[in-house]
């Protein structure tokens, strides 16, 4: 009778132990898909490689280019397929320089290139078969406007960005931790841009190369705006320079 009454009087103790254990097994499992979300947005490695690979559609890069380092996404806000326009020869420009000087995500995995160190630049296209001279004709400017949405949707704490993907042709460059699709409205923790619309067709080779200079550099950190190095100051801007090396006339305007 006393180990009936016993048992009784455990039962309930026993039962809230198990809810106890319960509720922490659930806090851990929230932790736990807390800190994979993070962790996949938190960047694998020092960036040593740059791969280019093309969005047939909206989320490709998820299945098809799983486990970069970083995701640089380059979009036009314009629909502008005419090379001979202003937005068209900047669009043209920065699409051939890509082609021409980055490596296929296929010439990175034969040479070895870890995704870990490796940034992948994501391009819309309606064909995987593109080359510098087609590029332009075959961008997908319908998908291209599917990330833009989905990132005005997730920087709205950022009034600059904001402001010029709402009101500006581009080109622009994205780079994150994590394909942009994944966000969901989410504000990014790490993320750099560039905004290209004012930038001569003539320097986007240039403007690439200190792009990547910049990803190579050390790791993103919050959201970044790109501060244009000499180079890209001296194309943009024209300056003169003297016979000693001296900048005579400087009218830097922010990125």
């Amino acid at each position: 009778m006393t180990t009936r009454k016993g048992n009784v009087f455990r039962l309930p103790a026993i039962l809230l132990l198990v809810a106890i254990v319960m509720a922490g097994c659930s806090a851990n499992q929230a932790v736990k898909e807390e800190r994979s979300l993070v962790d996949k947005a938190t960047p694998k490695g020092k960036i040593s490689y740059h791969v280019w690979g093309s969005l047939l559609n909206y989320g490709a890069e998820q299945k098809e280019y799983p486990g970069y380092a970083l995701y640089t996404y380059l979009l036009f806000n314009a629909n502008q397929s005419d090379a001979t326009t202003q937005e068209g020869k900047r669009y043209d420009a920065i699409l051939r320089a890509v082609l021409l000087d980055v490596k296929s995500p296929t010439v990175g995995t034969a040479a070895g290139w870890p995704k870990d160190n490796t940034n992948i630049f994501c391009i819309p296209f309606v064909s995987r078969y593109v080359d510098k001279d087609n590029a332009l004709k075959k961008y997908d400017f319908v998908n291209a406007q599917k990330y833009l949405a989905e990132l005005q949707r997730s920087v709205n704490n950022n009034p600059d960005l904001l402001n010029r993907l709402n009101h500006r042709p581009g080109p622009f460059l994205i780079s994150l931790c994590e394909p942009l699709p994944r966000l969901q409205g989410r504000a990014p923790t790490s993320l750099l841009y560039l905004d290209l619309t004012d930038m001569p067709a003539a320097g986007m080779r240039e403007v690439l190369d200190a792009y990547r200079d910049r990803l190579d550099a050390a790791p993103l950190k919050n959201v970044e705006k790109l501060r244009e190095s000499l180079v890209i100051i001296l194309l943009k801007y024209a300056l003169v320079i003297d016979a000693n090396l001296k900048i005579v006339k400087v009218a830097m305007a922010g990125f």
